[in-house]
């Protein structure tokens, strides 16, 4: 029985449900190495490979759970615990607190100290995700220190790193155990666990020069959605400009191997990027692969079911698949704006496009061919209205939908977030962005991509999306986009095509339709 049939005179086909449910949940193989917690999303990308794959399985049907933490744009919606627990980071400043552990409710169980001091978990940690290992204990980077916390919040452990200002672009779990990651001048440092003491001397990658100027967004993330002393260098690691590393690193879960995208050097007036492979061994951190790919620090590496390939796009637009044992360039596929990529269970790459359409694209991982490439305007057409042109900023009032989160992808379904709106056209720019009038969290079908059923949220959401127990689905609202043209851009246009969502940031977590009963 479909999950939006079900009603209270279905109470039988609801136990079985429930009771289906539960059991998908207990021996769902979660496939996660040893060292990570056998949870639902231990994190940023959700596992070592950065698949942002579960395979747990999902409703199409979702309504609104609950939202929390109004006021804070948050980048990500951070990790999922044993207990379907979730920790996720903000980054409001002084006199906030910077890491918050919620239940599956939306009930606040603890969170950090609030920033008093450089001492304190500082709103650096705002563009983090904390992981998760086989313990439960929570690690976290802040601006000067990298965090361990138990899962009831007590303090394992604080250390303090080497630069103060040159945070982790999120942690990460070594083959050996080790807790660390790479920072965003290219420093690769790891911890031991059970102390915070450095496990293996400090690596520093070889420098690069990352492009120096991103989108101009004026606006972005005011109105006290984030402490104003931290946008600037957030807005570089999201737009990858101005930092040597703006990406997740992945790690092979059985070599150990870690894959990171940087800034290369500068060739002439053209920025490069690399793709680095690191080994740790007793002696140390070693380069075994460093693939010079274009434009930039590029995507976050994402490896294949087998680990046998890794994946990135560059800055350029060209989604790479390299042999992760030997480098080799095994395809490269040309794209516009392609997003770090999602991998699927049969190893089908899941990307997109949030300058134009086709919007939502998925590769064959044999040749990087196109399985299928889906537009999704038609549902914007259906919640907006047409407007009259209002030319040059936007030439055309058809209503749109873009996609603006990084792709999930459950057991049976794609989840992407889209913005429903209107393209404007930003003077001197060349960027077409979509001014977003609804936000929609939508499942499609992974074979062909067609839309299976979206829900609105209350603001935009371009993060992850995080699939935990029961269906359950959980965005962050990092409102790039809504405070952007609220804050920004919304005193240039017309009424009718302004957005008129004040942003709120925060989390959302969504639960199937069938569980109102």
């Amino acid at each position: 029985m479909p999950y939006n049939n079900l009603t209270k005179s279905s109470f039988p086909a609801i136990l079985l449900l429930t009771y289906l449910t539960w059991a998908n949940n207990l021996f769902a193989v979660l496939d996660l190495p040893e060292h990570y917690g056998q949870v639902p999303w231990a994190s940023v990308h959700r596992d070592s490979r950065n698949s942002d794959f579960s395979p747990l399985p999902t409703s199409a049907d979702l309504v609104v759970r609950v939202s929390v933490l109004d006021g804070a744009a948050l980048i990500n919606p951070g990790v999922i615990g044993g207990h379907g627990n979730h920790f996720v980071t903000s980054a409001r400043g002084p006199g906030f607190s910077h890491l918050h552990a919620f239940d599956r409710n939306g009930r606040l169980l603890w969170e950090s100290a609030p920033q008093m001091s450089a001492d304190d978990l500082d709103s650096h940690a705002g563009f983090n995700a904390p992981v998760i290992d086989v313990h439960g204990d929570i690690y976290i980077g802040d601006g000067n220190q990298l965090w361990a916390f138990h899962p009831d919040g007590a303090l394992k452990w604080e250390t303090r790193l080497p630069e103060a200002g040159d945070p982790f672009v999120y942690q990460v779990i070594s083959g050996q155990g080790y807790v660390g990651g790479i920072t965003t001048k290219g420093k690769v440092l790891f911890y031991r666990r059970d102390t915070g003491a450095p496990a293996v001397p400090v690596f520093n990658l070889p420098a690069g020069t990352p492009p120096q100027q991103g989108p101009s967004l004026p606006g972005v993330w005011q109105g006290g959605l984030m402490d104003e002393t931290v946008i600037p260098l957030f807005k570089q690691i999201a737009f990858g400009y101005g930092v040597q590393v703006a990406n997740a690193p992945a790690v092979h879960p059985e070599t150990g191997r870690i894959f990171i995208t940087a800034a290369g050097p500068k060739q002439g007036d053209k920025y490069t990027g690399v793709l680095y492979g690191l080994d740790i061994t007793e002696a140390g951190i070693s380069t075994a692969i460093e693939l010079p790919m274009g434009g930039g620090s590029g995507t976050s590496p994402a490896l294949s079911v087998s680990g046998d390939t890794v994946y990135s796009a560059d800055g350029d637009g060209n989604m790479l698949a390299v042999a992760s044992y030997s480098g080799e360039v095994r395809w490269s596929a040309k794209g516009e704006g392609l997003l770090s990529p999602a991998i699927g269970p049969d190893d089908t790459i899941y990307t997109g496009n949030i300058f134009a359409a086709p919007t939502v694209i998925a590769l064959n991982p044999d040749d990087g061919s196109i399985k299928w490439a889906r537009t999704y305007d038609a549902v914007a057409v259906k919640m907006l209205p047409e407007l009259e042109p209002f030319p040059p900023l936007v030439p055309d009032g058809k209503p749109v939908a873009r996609l603006v989160s990084v792709i999930s992808v459950s057991a049976n379904h794609v989840w992407v977030g889209m913005n429903l709106g209107y393209d404007y056209h930003q003077p001197g720019t060349g960027l077409t962005l979509p001014i977003p009038h609804k936000t929609v969290v939508c499942a499609l079908d992974p074979g062909n991509g067609e839309l299976l059923k979206c829900t609105v949220v209350r603001d935009t959401v371009e993060g992850m999306i995080k699939i935990g127990y029961d269906s359950e689905i959980t965005v962050s609202h990092t409102t790039i986009f809504g405070s952007f043209f609220y804050y920004g851009v919304n005193p240039s246009l017309p009424s009718d095509y302004r957005n008129p969502v004040k942003p709120v940031g925060g989390m959302t977590i969504l639960q199937p339709n069938s569980q109102r009963y």
